[in-house]
């Protein structure tokens, strides 16, 4: 899990650019959190989708889906949590055909020991691997995926959080004074 705090004397400062109260500076800054944290979210979503070669972004969506935002108490602000799911992903999931190889299988340049073509249940070509010892079951090859997304949403993805979340709270906090929104 990745922690980030935020620099409380540069929020106080923006805040007092724009004469806010205590309030106006918590409600801009929870809304500045959930708006970083979706934005956040979506990067990483499109650039994993990239990175990882898939043929859509469904699979990753049901993977970010939880984020929750804690409000604060007395001094404390509040924060946010987001989970990123890195679980092996289906073979099929990704892009590119899938071919026999001398060890096994291979599918977008990912090689599957022991694995073998075959069509799932949508009569789609894809890697599949014997569940026992046995001819029967099989069931579709799946693919690890968490170092090299942990490593794009780390040093890609979340190299951006300061800007963009200071970025939405002077918004937030220049609409909440100027333009009164929610006062």
């Amino acid at each position: 899990m990745l922690h980030f705090d935020f620099d409380g004397s540069e929020m106080k400062r923006i805040a007092d650019e724009f004469g806010a109260t205590e309030k106006q500076l918590r409600y801009a800054y929870s809304r500045a959190l959930r708006r970083t944290a979706f934005n956040m979210k979506t990067q990483a979503r499109k650039g994993l989708r990239e990175r990882l070669g898939l043929r859509s972004a469904s699979e990753l969506r049901k993977r970010m889906a939880g984020f929750k935002f804690k409000r604060g108490s007395g001094s404390d602000l509040g924060g946010v949590r987001m989970w990123f799911g890195l679980n092996d992903l289906r073979a099929s999931a990704f892009k590119g055909r899938a071919k026999d190889t001398s060890g096994g299988a291979s599918i977008a340049g990912r090689s599957v020991p022991g694995g073998f073509v075959a069509k799932n249940s949508k009569g789609q070509r894809t890697l599949m691997r014997r569940v026992g010892t046995s001819r029967y079951p099989i069931a579709e090859a799946r693919i690890d995926i968490e170092d090299v997304a942990s490593l794009f949403v780390e040093d890609e993805v979340f190299d951006e959080i300061e800007e963009v979340f200071f970025k939405n709270f002077r918004a937030e906090i220049r609409a909440r004074t100027i333009y009164e929104v929610g006062a």
